[in-house]
């Protein structure tokens, strides 16, 4: 019995030790070993169980291999017109190089702090050479907030680099604002430039306009014209029949042609208040003058 119980305490032991000796690794994880605090060998990036010597002699120093992101506070700077403007930005990072990291910086929340001195650094240097209307415009191609980004991402990530074994990612502009002191003067201006675009697009409106009005009036000239050509050619062709009628109409009776014409004459020139002063012997009076009376019958002579 008692053997057994020595037997069941080795086995235990050599499980403990054992279990000192084995880490494993995850895929998003790199390892580093130390020994008695100095780093030994090359860090461990494949997943998996690996070996160490026991906890006491080799201590294992985890390291977030994915890509992190954080933000940095709000900092007030001055543009190269020496307006102020406060700006916060997105910084996107991942180890580059475990050793040189775990050397110089050790913990993630320690490299997010060298990077927001950096970043905030290269900001004031950088937006020196810039001015408020390339950091916000109405114009699109007038905005240099990507130039600006780039430039941050290219002078810090060197330095990162060498310093702190960090590759920066991305680097982004997340949020602009003003100072009170030149809150009004940007609101200011960027009414004067909308009202610009505004008059612009008044002007293209009104010559556009013009330009239909125009055309318009020459259409409606043309179908007037048009239509008043069709207008004297029918009306010629109506002439032309009415004095086809009449002159038929003569020929068959010019006694009554004349008589009806001389009626129609006397329409147009007598009215309710007319005084006519003809002479009897007038074309004009023929009609209006009284029918001669009949002479009466001589009388019979006597017998």
């Amino acid at each position: 019995m008692r053997k057994t119980l020595v037997v069941l305490i080795v086995i235990a032991l050599a499980v403990w030790l054992v279990s000192l000796c084995i880490f494993t690794v995850s895929e998003r994880e790199i390892v580093i070993i130390t020994r008695f605090g100095r780093p030994i060998g090359q860090p461990v990036s494949e997943a998996g169980p690996h070996l160490k010597l026991p906890g006491f002699i080799d201590t294992v120093n985890r390291l977030d291999r994915r890509i992190q992101v954080f933000k940095t506070l709000p900092i007030q700077l001055l543009l190269g017109d020496k307006n102020p403007i406060i700006m916060t930005c997105y910084v996107t990072w991942r180890i580059a190089s475990p050793l040189k990291f775990f050397q110089s910086v050790t913990t993630a929340e320690t490299a997010r702090q060298k990077l927001e001195d950096m970043i905030n650094a290269r900001l004031g240097s950088v937006l020196g050479d810039f001015t408020l209307s390339q950091i916000i415009n109405v114009d699109p191609e007038k905005v240099e907030l990507g130039e600006i980004e780039r430039l941050i991402l290219t002078e810090a990530g060197g330095q990162a680099a060498r310093e702190y074994g960090l590759e920066i990612v991305d680097v982004g502009i997340c949020r602009l604002s003003y100072p009170s002191i030149v809150t009004n003067a940007v609101y200011n201006r960027m009414k004067a430039e909308r009202e610009k675009e505004a008059k612009k697009y008044r002007a293209e409106g009104l010559e556009e306009a013009a330009a239909i009005e125009a055309d318009a009036d020459k259409q409606a000239a043309e179908v007037r014209a048009q239509a008043y050509k069709e207008a004297e050619i029918v009306k010629g062709e109506g002439d032309a029949e009415a004095i086809r009628i009449y002159a038929e109409a003569y020929g068959r009776d010019p006694d009554f042609y004349r008589f009806l014409d001389t009626m129609e004459t006397y329409k147009k020139i007598l009215g309710k208040e007319t005084t006519l002063i003809l002479s009897t012997g007038s074309e004009l009076f023929r009609y209006l003058a009284p029918l001669p009376s009949p002479a009466p019958p001589e009388a019979s002579p006597t017998p």
